[in-house]
């Protein structure tokens, strides 16, 4: 019976460590201007064992705000103020066919406007990017946009993509 209790307890430990470790993104929306700007804060913070965070997709409801009636405007990263500092990382923004909408090729770093987005200290932006067009640009959102981001290992790190969007 000792045993039993013993497994169950550890068993609870793991789950509850797992949870623990997991990394996320907490999305607000915000309109603007009457509704001819549209936010997205995604406040994310890194999981308790190697920083990261899982893909996150904008909710249902923000993507149905946003289909065919908006344009991506700009994307910028900061530390989210009281947290801490991230490590230097990447961002990406997918859109449904899974095309990085600020420029990489094929998930790597070439045109990407995301390459270092998130700093430990300061506020960056930048604008969606064509690596075919090799300009800036603004896409329509059509569909799911899903933020990436890689190389940021600071355990518990607190930053925040904020995502606009224009008429």
């Amino acid at each position: 019976m000792k045993k039993i209790t013993a497994m169950i307890i550890l068993a609870i430990m793991l789950m509850a460590s797992q949870l623990w470790a997991a990394g996320s993104c907490v999305q607000t929306p915000l309109v603007y201007q009457n509704g001819s700007v549209f936010t997205v804060n995604l406040v994310c913070t890194g999981a308790a064992d190697n920083g990261s965070i899982p893909n996150t997709s904008l909710e249902t409801d923000t993507i149905t705000a946003l289909k065919g009636k908006y344009f991506l405007y700009t994307v910028s990263a900061y530390p989210t103020a009281g947290g801490t500092a991230p490590d230097a990382a990447d961002v990406f923004i997918l859109d449904a066919s899974g095309e990085d909408l600020l420029g990489s090729v094929d998930g790597g770093t070439t045109a990407n406007k995301g390459l270092n987005l998130i700093h430990a200290t300061l506020k960056k932006t930048t604008m969606p990017y064509s690596a075919y067009l090799s300009q800036a640009y603004f896409p329509v959102i059509t569909g799911v946009l899903t933020l990436k981001v890689s190389n940021q290992a600071t355990v518990n790190a607190n930053y925040t993509i904020e995502l606009v969007f224009v008429r």
